[in-house]
């Protein structure tokens, strides 16, 4: 073997020993019995012509020159996962496009969007997954899904993004709380009382937290759904606060009543999020923009 025959076993193991100071941990890592790493790694240093790691008692460590070449394995590998990235979006572009949306955009934008592709691009095979706001985040991370749709106040590091609707969140009680009579609820009322909210990692969530955190905090009691949520308060849990667009039928028809808070900043922003180490795929870009139109 020379230098030359080396592929992406050697690396992965050069950069795993680098991270892991271990020859055990970088096998463990790299999916190989310990033997069979530690013959790799000879192996590599015979066809290199130095030693590229010393053993120690506390493990394994690089030499300086080990040190040099891990560094530039790391990035050979970089540049395969770069591949791989460029290959799957390629790949997408065939028309199967994976999407994940929060549970508000599911619920009461996403059917509207879907029934127009399916009208205005043919060619475009939606499948969609359903999660809160830093569940789709996840999932656009591990490459689950091509584009997201969130409702949180913030996008995380590495993904773009782009404004899509405008949602307001609403402080709903049952019929008959003092609430659904009274003038004015103030800012500090609505922090200290009992709260039902989504639960954390949700975008309502994130969104209610952050507009009352100026006026305390009371208890909590916490849902994993809109529906959830509104079934709650009707039941006379305690206030609540979720998107309109969940409860807007519930409080046409009086089965729940808003609560009128004029001094609580409750409107926030609904966005399509996507990776920024990748591509969008010409489909991912086709129902962004009917998306755009619809919305």
């Amino acid at each position: 073997m020379s230098v030359r025959d080396w592929d992406l076993r050697q690396f992965r193991l050069l950069d795993a020993l680098a991270r892991r100071g271990s020859i055990g941990a970088a096998a463990r890592e790299t999916g190989m019995a310990q033997p069979n790493a530690s013959r790799l790694l000879e192996q590599m240093e015979r066809s290199a012509g130095f030693a590229l790691a010393r053993r120690t008692p506390r493990g394994t460590e690089l030499t300086d020159r080990g040190r040099v070449v891990a560094g530039l394995a790391a990035e050979v590998l970089e540049a395969a996962e770069s591949v791989v990235r460029a290959v799957d979006a390629l790949e997408r572009e065939r028309g199967a496009l994976h999407v994940c949306a929060s549970m508000t955009v599911a619920e009461h934008l996403m059917p509207q969007w879907l029934a127009a592709a399916q009208q205005r691009l043919p060619g475009v095979s939606v499948t969609l997954d359903v999660g809160n706001s830093d569940e789709v985040f996840e999932r656009l991370r591990t490459g689950a899904a091509d584009l997201g749709f969130v409702e949180g106040p913030t996008v995380q590091t590495g993904f773009r993004y782009l404004d899509v609707a405008r949602d307001e969140l609403v402080v709903i009680v049952r019929p008959g709380h003092p609430w659904a009579d009274d003038g004015d609820i103030r800012p500090e009322a609505i922090a200290a009382a009992g709260l039902v909210v989504r639960e954390p990692g949700s975008g309502t969530r994130q969104t209610t937290d952050r507009a009352l955190a100026p006026y305390g905090s009371g208890s909590r009691f916490e849902v994993g759904s809109n529906a959830a949520l509104a079934a709650s308060v009707a039941a006379g849990l305690g206030p609540g606060v979720v998107s309109r667009l969940a409860v807007q039928l519930a409080l046409r028809s009086g089965r729940l009543a808003e609560a009128h808070t004029p001094n609580l900043r409750l409107g926030r922003v609904l966005r399509a999020v996507w990776s920024a180490a990748s591509p969008l795929s010409r489909s991912a870009q086709d129902f962004l923009g009917l998306v755009a139109t619809v919305a």
